[in-house]
């Protein structure tokens, strides 16, 4: 079973044989505010990160997935706490029923934190067939990499938590495909980015430290956590919007 894997403590070379693990990107809405879902599949099972805010958007990423791969979807990731990441996981795990709902410990503590007042605020902005009257929770993943059953030599590395537009975001770094997955770690050149939560020089400087070592890992994918539809992925132009954008907060 994949799920076993998790509590593996050796990851294997690779093998030059074996395809590496393939990203898909889904950008929800405007509405949605064009938050990015990514499809991880691998030889045999997938894995989903970020699920979108709406319900109609989560519908799209239902009929998306099942036209991207047939292969079993295995888990749902979640890198942070604020809803346009986890609200409308719900029609997902209907749809794959298999799919284990994860996030890391600090982000559940954030989705706890703060879940009675989103549930109760975002109808009433976005109207209650927009949003799962109770979205569902993630259980915790304590663990620091799983791999995807037959693809033991291609983890999937959970680094966080670090500082983005909150405090408790995970970056998905796959080191055998050197493909990043930044969660609003990185805003996309199409976006603002979110710096409502920037209270604190300190709390700048630790995103500032976040971008340091995105760009360290040398990627050759980075896939932001939003884009305006009509964009292409840009990375290290994206980077360079967010890097900018949090500057001129330093330069005040």
């Amino acid at each position: 079973m994949w799920v076993n894997v998790f509590w593996t403590n050796k990851i294997y070379s690779q093998d030059l044989n074996t395809m590496p693990l393939q990203t898909h990107i889904h950008i929800s809405s405007e509405q949605g505010l064009s938050s990015i879902t990514t499809l991880i599949v691998g030889s045999k099972s997938a894995a989903l990160i970020d699920p979108p805010f709406l319900v109609p958007d989560a519908k799209s990423v239902v009929k998306w997935i099942k036209d991207t791969t047939s292969l079993p979807l295995k888990a749902v990731f979640v890198t942070h706490h604020h809803p346009d990441h986890f609200f409308s996981a719900n029609p997902i795990l209907e749809a794959f029923q298999e799919a284990r709902f994860l996030t890391a410990p600090y982000v559940r503590a954030g989705i706890d934190r703060e879940y009675e007042e989103k549930v109760k605020y975002w109808p009433s902005v976005m109207g209650k067939e927009m949003v799962p009257e109770k979205p569902r929770k993630p259980d915790v993943f304590e663990h620091s990499f799983f791999v995807l059953d037959g693809d033991e030599q291609s983890p999937i590395c959970l680094l966080g938590p670090v500082q983005g537009d909150s405090i408790d975001q995970t970056l998905f770094w796959l080191p055998t495909e050197k493909t990043v997955v930044c969660g609003d770690v990185i805003y996309a050149r199409s976006t603002h980015v979110w710096a409502a939560e920037i209270e604190t020089p300190q709390i700048l400087h630790a995103w500032q430290k976040s971008l340091d070592l995105i760009a360290s890992l040398n990627a050759n994918k980075i896939i932001p956590g939003h884009l305006e539809k009509g964009w292409e992925m840009d990375g290290q132009a994206d980077l360079a919007h967010t890097r900018k954008y949090l500057q001129l907060f330093d330069d005040l």
